[in-house]
């Protein structure tokens, strides 16, 4: 796989698509979390999110590198399946190690409304 010319530059975006994907997903189960304090769904939920815009990603680097060169298609193949296996672990163990402060923060905005009523 060569990265010559403009490959180089959507290969690029293609990593950055998929960053911004763990991103988008990891912020709507950290808020999400803190906001209902339903761990499993809320992990389960982003990591759909994860997979879904993870496979936007990967199809359209398909539709941009099928026509260019096999090598070149393959290749994002291979990355694309690995940074979504990456991402995908990344984001369920950030927010399982998080979980207890999560958690922990949906009950004190629990007992502040409480309190207010």
């Amino acid at each position: 796989m060569t990265l010559e010319g403009i490959s180089s530059l959507a290969i690029i975006m293609f990593v950055l698509c998929m960053i911004i994907a763990l991103a988008v997903s990891y912020l709507y189960g950290w808020k999400m979390i803190e906001w209902t304090g339903w761990f499993g769904s809320q992990t389960f939920i982003a990591s759909v999110i994860n997979l879904f815009l993870g496979a936007c990603s990967m199809f359209g680097w398909f539709l941009y590198a099928f026509g260019i060169d096999e090598a070149l298609f393959f290749g994002g193949l291979a990355l694309g399946g690995a940074l979504l296996v990456v991402s995908e672990s990344v984001l369920i163990i950030t927010l399982y190690v998080r979980r207890d402060k999560l958690v922990e923060a949906y009950h004190e905005q629990a007992d502040s409304v409480s309190e207010q009523e």
